[in-house]
């Protein structure tokens, strides 16, 4: 089979849709012609992912196609659109592509979808624009307070959901990584035939085993892990308004940030809740392939987003055996069952977010026990291998109903 997976996110990782097509690539690589249509992105530091590089990673078991550049700008995503446009039809021409991936939100190829579908395209619903206009909004956050991404997203919203409702009309062959995601497919477009696969992950990168202490983590202190990017649908002013709570309980407990550089916006937020900056430590950008180190310093992952559908953060903690304090909101509640292999606290509530992390800092046998299930729920239902076989089982089918 030749596959190409649309991937406007990919090395150097970059959220949620770069891991899910990194652990499909090197899954689906074993047994196909994969092909990665993909954009070179700068990191932090200035440097880039070179195609050898990533070539390495896969051990050259796919096949790269760089086609357009990328910051984490909202508009980069609009040029990966139309390179696509220009230039997936002879991608797909040369090697004889029987499947074409894309996923929403970026909707790579929907300047061709909007002209011609056809059966062969596949696609993963990651989230909508309805649900990121609800997270953000849920934040509470003044308008100049969110990122501009964010602010996009708010100015745009009518432009961006018709475009939406299009392409998804569009799209033959829909999957979504939760059964929440699905029941908003249906309410908010009346798609009925969506299948359910979960995201999965690497158990064997992201398992429980010591590591070194990583860089900017050196404490004897417990250390609570917030893993994402600095937007406001990751309620993390919620959990500013915790940490106060919590350090005016405790002394003995860090708090360490791990993503893209907060902006000062972000930082002044922390100065004006009078959080003490030894509590706590921005890590920046952190390579995907360096987070289990950051995982395995780490006594309590937390994600107090407003919105969600299946995060990878909290599949990778749970893999790596860390508890888990995540907020019940989207496709969370079908990985964690509260109380059992993690807990879960009501979105936008920084009062019972202090008192769950106050509990798991007091009760280390707790923090055992949750994390013992935690991991053998990974093993048994989100790896990345039990993903991508029911992602080719659907190739298949379609492969088969097209002859």
């Amino acid at each position: 089979m030749n596959i190409a997976l649309l991937a406007p996110e990919f090395m150097p990782n970059w959220g949620g849709a770069g891991t899910y097509i990194i652990g499909l690539a090197k899954n689906l690589s074993k047994k196909h012609n994969v092909h990665v249509v993909t954009v070179r992105r700068k990191i932090d530091n200035g440097s880039v992912y070179s195609d050898e590089n990533i070539l390495d990673f896969f051990e050259n078991k796919i096949q790269l196609h760089t086609i357009s550049n990328a910051n984490d700008t909202f508009l980069y995503n609009a040029t990966f659109q139309y390179s696509c446009f220009k230039q997936l039809p002879i991608i797909c021409k040369e090697n004889k592509i029987d499947i074409v991936h894309a996923d929403v939100p970026h909707m790579s190829d929907v300047m061709l979808r909007l002209l011609k579908s056809n059966k062969n395209m596949v696609t993963t619903v990651h989230t909508i624009i309805e649900g990121h206009k609800q997270g953000i909004l849920a934040s509470g956050l003044d308008f100049n307070q969110m990122e501009a991404s964010e602010r996009f997203t708010l100015e745009l919203y009518p432009f961006l959901k018709l475009i939406q409702r299009l392409y998804l009309k569009r799209s033959p062959t829909i999957i979504a990584v939760s059964n929440w995601m699905k029941g908003l497919l249906e309410q908010n477009y009346g798609i009925k035939d969506v299948n359910v696969i979960h995201n999965g992950i690497d158990h064997e990168q992201f398992s429980p085993k010591r590591r070194n202490i990583a860089e900017g983590l050196e404490t004897n202190k417990p250390i609570v892990l917030f893993s994402g990017r600095f937007i406001a649908l990751k309620g993390i002013n919620i959990l500013v308004r915790a940490m106060r709570t919590v350090i005016s309980e405790t002394k003995d407990v860090h708090f360490a940030f791990a993503g893209p550089e907060a902006n000062i916006k972000w930082v002044k937020m922390f100065e004006n809740e009078g959080i003490p900056s030894h509590f706590y430590t921005f890590l920046g950008y952190i390579p995907h392939s360096e987070m289990p180190e950051i995982y395995s310093n780490a006594s309590i992952f937390v994600l107090p987003s407003l919105i969600e559908s299946f995060p990878f953060s909290i599949l990778e903690a749970m893999s790596s055996g860390v508890p888990v304090i995540a907020s019940n909101v989207g496709g969370v509640p079908e990985m964690i069952d509260d109380e059992v292999d993690g807990l879960l606290v009501p979105p936008g509530n920084p009062e019972i977010l202090a008192k769950k992390l106050l509990f798991l800092l007091d009760n280390e046998s707790e923090r055992k026990k949750i994390s013992k299930k935690a991991r053998e729920k990974i093993l048994g239902k989100f790896t990345s291998e039990i993903m991508t076989d029911k992602t080719e089982k659907i190739y298949e089918q379609i492969l088969k109903d097209t002859i």
